[in-house]
């Protein structure tokens, strides 16, 4: 559908609503995936990439960090 919508293939009173629908459904997906910029590190980890299903974080370690210059001296 959203496909039908970008190239304004919908009568225009669906379009509209679909439009509408889809710039909702985005705002969502993106407050939904929006990272908090204090869970970036903690005493662990250099960076937090995501956290498993059980939430364990996974990522860069601050070990790994200093391995490969990321750390400033």
């Amino acid at each position: 559908m959203r496909e039908l919508v970008m190239l304004g293939m919908l009568p225009k009173e669906k379009q509209k609503a679909y439009q509408q629908e889809l710039a909702a459904k985005d705002r969502k997906r993106a407050q939904k995936n929006q990272i908090i910029p204090d869970s970036y590190q903690d005493d662990d980890f250099f960076f937090i990439a995501g956290y498993t299903s059980g939430g364990a974080p996974y990522g860069v370690t601050w070990e790994e960090a200093g391995e490969n210059g990321l750390l400033d001296e």
